[in-house]
């Protein structure tokens, strides 16, 4: 089954694409699951964006798509959302410290370690090892960093939140967001609730990596991921 519960429209300042344009491409690469989850961005140092939420509500109802969002945090602002009005929540954390190394990767963890837990009122926690993405090698993160990431993985496993794989990156270093020895990891604490999503900010990428993402799931012995039905359900890979 094709899911992709990460997708960008022209509701986030970073896209252009018309939720027509996405419904329509789905439908086109028989993605039979999908949720739009646009930028909420609370934030004094990066962009600052967010949604008219009751004209974004109005335009998934009109395709009956569930209505997701993408709330980005740096920690700086209070952030008050009114996240009863989404059905999916993806958590993000966007601020990487220059230079990108191994010291930028344990300061971005710990924000994060710190930051989902005031927010906490979040379905699925994205791209973990973001920081990895603008790494000029894409080092990927290092035993350092480990007892942190076990950190956040407790926490996800043990509060009922989902862990994104973010396929976006498979493309560019074979590997999603986060990587395989930190689904490793994730899969040893006990972890199960997964969700995919390509991360896609144009029509053209919506499912780019899903299809390797969950190959890449099988062989670590994963055999379900999370889907939004009625309710949400594990449904076999």
């Amino acid at each position: 089954m094709l899911v992709d519960y990460h997708i960008h429209s022209n509701f986030s300042s970073d896209s252009e694409s018309s939720i027509l344009d996405i419904v329509t491409m789905c439908k086109m690469k028989g993605i039979k699951s999908f949720i739009i989850t646009d930028h909420i961005e609370v934030t004094s140092t990066l962009y600052a964006c967010g949604l008219d939420i009751n004209e974004y509500r109005k335009q998934m109802e009109k395709f009956s798509i569930p209505v997701g969002a993408e709330i980005g945090w740096d920690g700086t602002k209070p952030i008050d959302v009114e996240v009863s009005k989404f059905d999916y929540v993806l958590f993000s954390h966007h601020v990487v410290d220059e230079p990108i190394d191994d010291k930028s990767y344990i300061s971005y963890l710990e924000r994060l370690n710190e930051l989902m837990r005031e927010f906490s009122n979040f379905h699925a926690l994205a791209h973990l090892d973001f920081p990895r993405r603008y790494h000029k090698e894409h080092k990927p993160f290092s035993l350092d960093t480990y007892d942190l990431i076990k950190e956040i993985l407790n926490y996800v496993i043990e509060n009922g939140k989902f862990l994104e794989v973010n396929t976006q990156s498979i493309p560019t270093y074979g590997e999603p967001n986060p990587s395989i020895e930190i689904l490793k990891i994730y899969k040893e604490l006990g972890g199960k609730a997964l969700t995919l999503g390509s991360d896609a900010h144009k029509v053209e990428h919506i499912g780019r990596g899903i299809k390797e993402g969950i190959e890449i799931l099988k062989d670590l012995g994963y055999n379900y991921i999370m889907v939004l039905n009625i309710g949400w359900e594990m449904v076999k890979i």
